[in-house]
């Protein structure tokens, strides 16, 4: 109960200060200013926003359940729906830059499907994972344009020159790891027990379950790789989705054209703040600021960074909600105890 009271407060705290610092870019930039860029968008533009969170997420869902087709987890479509985006939710209110959600769509498909939770695990962990690699293939190309970009100073060339290598080191550390089967993170697991004795028998229990985890993703690179394959191409889609949502925005609201290098220099500069300033839900006030900074690279004025946030994060306070009314009515608490009950009984 401590548990659950802290992470409130936490959330609660970090929303707070989200009010605060938005409250802050409201000051700076005007409020009647912000107001005025998203009215510029007009009904065709509002559309096109709306339009482009939908397909966005749409792809968050068929890219999981392609996974899951493959590796025999065969459950409701509309129950998938509801555990991506419940996940989602989760991962947005709470400040991690889109991580946290995962254990609660985990626990939705296990309370419908008799698979292994470490088989359900696996299809998450390998779509984050090929979320995170399509990534790779954009920030790349948006890191050279960065670095070769007279605009940049040399602060954010150092930031970038830092950031890209730091996020692409780890992807790769993964695919190594995940397609050669090494299984590094279950042993490191079973060193740390090594190392701290006391809790020896509960590290080696959890060492266990992650190495069954770890063999499932395995199977994504050699007997599912053609759902593997398509999953990331999916993920691909979902990603150039976000790369041209600045396109979609200030087309319609100034019928500013962003070139190809401009929108790359934009999405992985986005990508690399958000990484380092993502301490509140939905980076709420964190966001704005950043894209202040970020959009007057490509001549784009305060307000319409901060209308092109405010505008795009709207919609998807909307995926969140409904991702949250998902979760609220499954109930986190009886869908655990269902789980647990099934897992011992199989036991």
């Amino acid at each position: 109960m401590k548990k659950a009271s802290k992470k409130v407060l936490n959330v609660t705290l970090s929303l707070l200060l989200g009010a605060v610092l938005l409250g802050g870019v409201f000051h700076y930039v005007g409020w009647e200013n912000i107001l005025e860029e998203i009215r510029s968008l007009r009904a065709v533009g509002i559309l096109s926003l709306a339009g482009n969170v939908f397909l966005t997420a749409v792809t968050w869902v068929v890219g999981w359940w392609v996974l899951l087709r493959a590796y025999g987890i065969v459950i409701p479509f509309h129950r998938v729906i509801g555990a991506r985006l419940s996940g989602f939710a989760v991962s947005y209110v709470t400040p991690s830059l889109y991580f946290g959600g995962e254990p609660v769509r985990a626990l939705i498909v296990a309370d419908t499907s008799s698979a292994p939770i470490t088989r359900i695990f696996a299809t998450i962990v390998v779509e984050r994972f090929l979320g995170g690699l399509s990534l790779i293939f954009f920030i790349l190309i948006g890191g050279f344009f960065a670095f070769m970009s007279p605009q940049v100073t040399h602060i954010e060339k150092q930031a970038v020159l830092i950031g890209v290598p730091f996020i692409s080191f780890w992807i790769i550390i993964a695919l190594i790891d995940f397609a050669g089967d090494f299984k590094w993170i279950s042993r490191i697991i079973r060193s740390l027990g090594r190392i701290f004795t006391h809790w020896k028998g509960g590290l080696e229990r959890a060492a266990n379950k992650v190495a069954e985890t770890e063999d499932e993703v395995y199977n994504a690179f050699t007997k599912h790789w053609r759902a593997t394959l398509l999953s990331l191409l999916i993920q691909l889609v979902s990603n150039l989705l976000v790369y041209v949502r600045p396109l979609v925005f200030f087309y319609f609201s100034s019928h500013t054209i962003l070139t190809f290098p401009q929108l790359s220099l934009v999405f992985t500069l986005n990508i690399i703040m958000s990484t380092v300033f993502w301490f509140t839900p939905g980076g709420l006030g964190t966001g704005e600021a950043a894209l202040i900074g970020i959009f007057a690279l490509v001549g784009i004025v305060k307000d319409g960074a901060v209308a092109f946030s405010l505008s795009y994060k709207f919609f998807e306070l909307l995926v969140v909600a409904i991702g949250l009314v998902y979760v609220s009515h499954k109930g986190l608490g009886r869908m655990w105890h269902r789980v647990r009950g099934s897992s011992r009984t199989s036991d």
